[in-house]
């Protein structure tokens, strides 16, 4: 039997050099770092996994990921949505589920959170898979989905990601149309190059904010080529300009129809 996780070296994720070796890690919340509508396992624990695969522990631990392949990412994302105003969008994949993450000024977001919240525990071992469910069923941490007994806190995790989920392919369905008042972005996956895309619709989910990044990162453009082409565009341009603006402001509305223009040109 190993050593107890909360005897496993622990700290910020930039503490560590991880290699292409297998093991079991942790994410725990930093002292007095707090995650509304959560309570913590003991000494602020939150998840458990493993890394059994050819990258190892380097290719896990989600401090710099893409949301739509991470689990906890996932389920810290639904917590944090309102307080770091994050976008979902419906990632299609033709050969397999879809699923959703985040656009990417969103996903930067929810990795600066984590690098400024959480710390990282790590434990090599020769059998990750077994080590793991281990660790699960005797700690039960709240972003672990499976392996443990789920309680009414990791249900409404499930729930909330699940939400998140139907809500986006509803939009689907109804060609972007209206959920709860909020048109909602698509987007479709690295499996799709070369194919027709699908229609993308041009407004957020719940947002007040948008900048030219998220409107690039959704429509598709280069964002220096879009940020080159509202400046020469755009009748109220001032230099400078921060390209952020309430959505459904008027300024926001001459920002998308740039975004189409450019993509209907692409």
């Amino acid at each position: 039997m190993g050593q107890s996780v909360f005897e496993w070296r622990r700290g910020p994720r930039s503490a560590f050099t991880l290699g292409r070796e297998a093991g079991v890690y942790a994410l725990f919340l930093r002292n007095g770092a707090t995650l509304a509508g959560l309570e913590p396992g003991d000494q602020g624990l939150l998840y458990i996994g493993l890394a059994a695969n050819k990258n190892g522990l380097k290719g896990r631990c989600h401090f710099d990921a893409r949301t739509q392949n991470h689990s906890p990412r996932k389920s810290l994302a639904v917590l944090l949505m309102k307080e770091l105003n994050l976008l979902p969008v419906l990632i299609a994949k033709p050969n397999s589920s879809d699923t959703w993450g985040l656009d990417a000024p969103s996903d930067a977001r929810l990795s600066a959170w984590m690098h400024a919240n959480l710390e990282l525990a790590i434990e090599l071992c020769s059998d990750p898979e077994a080590r793991e469910t281990e660790l699960i069923g005797r700690h039960q941490p709240p972003l672990n989905l499976a392996k443990c007994p789920q309680t009414d806190q990791h249900r409404r995790i499930s729930n909330a990601r699940a939400k998140v989920m139907r809500r986006l392919t509803e939009a689907r369905r109804g060609n972007g149309s209206s959920i709860d008042g909020d048109k909602i972005p698509l987007r479709t996956s690295k499996s799709q190059v070369g194919t027709k895309p699908k229609p993308r619709a041009a407004y957020l989910v719940g947002a007040e904010m948008d900048t030219a990044e998220g409107i690039a990162s959704r429509h598709g453009p280069n964002p220096k080529s879009y940020r080159q082409r509202l400046r020469a565009s755009i009748a109220w341009y001032q230099k400078p300009q921060n390209w952020s603006f309430e959505v459904n402001s008027v300024e926001w509305r001459d920002m998308i129809s740039v975004a189409e223009r450019m993509s209907r040109l692409r």
